[in-house]
């Protein structure tokens, strides 16, 4: 397994990137330990309960539903997520049950508009994944990330334990999702598929963790300004004043440290390519 770390910073915050990971986003994230694996999924939950949509955790037997939610309230966020015991709904006789497992993905999505939710957050984990379940299961991510996923108002964001090197060649893995992070030594990188070109995934992923650090409403003048809006529009679309849009400007351009809107710009762009949607809800 080859990693590509972050040429500006020894690790970046992956927390931060799943964040802002939006409808029609498939993602991989690999991990060691049952803390990093809480570190991933609640702040990809906290976006959605945030964004109002239905969150549902199918969750490995390693991590008991109390202590998510102790962890859910240390970090003082409400966020509702519905808790499945991950063999219940990948496994049957012990062997990797695909029609069950999408029946369960799509009754989930069916329920988010009944509960007037604005879509669906989705996380499941591979623990229990084997060798002889490998290749079937790889075909099942490859059709979420191809065909199931595209155009809904679904993200899914999948974990898998660094120790499942040992059944399969992770890259696999990382083929089948958009995108792809790992959190290895105490340290996020990035997990650059031979596909990819490293440089260029290294890219967008700082990118992504640049723009997930701006504020809900310094992501939407941003958007604006990458649609071509003047400040003039922006402030009516928002409801705000000429002279707060120009400081919401000045104050996004520090926080993604560049000196010029254009760089702001680029960032912005970049960042959109990982969500595959624009960088602020529009809720």
């Amino acid at each position: 397994m080859r990693i590509a770390p972050s040429p500006r910073r020894p690790g970046f915050l992956a927390p931060d990137v799943l964040a802002g990971i939006s409808h029609g986003s498939h993602v991989c994230a690999f991990y060691e330990t049952k803390d990093d694996l809480i570190d991933l999924v609640l702040p990809f939950f906290a976006t959605g309960r945030e964004r109002d949509e239905l969150c549902v955790w199918v969750m490995p037997a390693s991590v008991p539903a109390d202590e998510a939610r102790n962890r859910a309230r240390e970090a003082a966020v409400e966020l509702g997520i519905e808790l499945y015991p991950a063999h219940d709904i990948y496994q049957t006789d012990g062997r990797f049950a695909r029609d069950q497992a999408m029946h369960f993905w799509d009754q989930i999505m069916q329920r988010a508009p009944v509960m007037n939710r604005s879509g669906t957050r989705g996380s499941g984990d591979a623990f229990w994944l084997e060798r002889n379940d490998w290749h079937s299961f790889l075909e099942y991510e490859a059709y979420l990330n191809n065909t199931f996923i595209a155009n809904k108002p679904l993200a899914l964001l999948c974990t898998y334990p660094i120790s499942l090197t040992k059944i399969g060649d992770l890259f696999d893995v990382v083929r089948a999702h958009q995108f792809a992070i790992a959190k290895r030594r105490n340290r996020w990188e990035v997990l650059a598929a031979p596909a990819v070109a490293p440089d260029t995934q290294v890219e967008l992923v700082d990118a992504a963790a640049r723009v997930a650090s701006l504020t809900r409403r310094e992501r939407q003048v941003l958007e604006a300004i990458i649609d071509g809006r003047p400040n003039k529009v922006i402030a009516n679309d928002l409801g705000l004043n000429v002279r707060t849009i120009e400081a919401h400007r000045t104050r996004l351009m520090h926080r993604l440290g560049v000196r010029t809107m254009m760089e702001a710009v680029r960032l912005g762009t970049l960042a959109r390519l990982v969500a595959q949607t624009p960088l602020s809800p529009t809720r």
